[in-house]
């Protein structure tokens, strides 16, 4: 799984409209340093935290693997405890990760594409998802027929 952190951090620096100087103020760093930042491929755990925090995105959320178990003493840390609804199991927190990793990959391919498609990375427009509905539309008519 190879990660360019920079370019997530960066990412969603825009996304708050939050520019290279601001990022530097709220992590106690130089603007330099924020742009060195952004062309990093690997990030220190400590600075990543901090960036974390200052966008309010748990970017370790990337280096997340669900294959690997989670110590369950530790879920309280990172899970703390809703009293409307009870503790999830550490196989529940597995497979919500594995869902919300799912769900990044699969919105930043639906990025790229819409990208490709000339539109820029901005939110499609109407007619685009009225297009992608059609399609969606048409794969489940064809399901019921037994075509797919």
């Amino acid at each position: 799984m190879h990660i360019h952190i920079g370019e997530k951090i960066k990412t969603r620096a825009k996304e708050l409209r939050i520019g290279p100087t601001e990022l530097a103020g709220m992590i106690n760093t130089s603007k330099q340093n924020v742009y060195g930042i952004f062309k990093r491929e690997s990030i220190d755990t400590e600075l990543l935290q901090k960036i974390s925090r200052a966008l309010k995105l748990d970017f370790f959320c990337y280096y997340f693997d669900p294959k690997l178990p989670i110590a369950e003493e530790d879920l309280p840390k990172y899970y703390p405890r809703n009293k409307n609804r009870p503790d999830p199991s550490a196989e529940e927190v597995v497979l919500l990760r594995k869902e919300l990793t799912e769900l990044r990959e699969k919105f930043e391919y639906l990025k790229k594409l819409y990208e490709l498609l000339g539109k820029g990375a901005e939110t499609p427009s109407s007619s685009v998802l009225s297009k992608t509905k059609a399609v969606a539309k048409a794969r489940q008519v064809k399901k019921k027929k037994g075509r797919i």
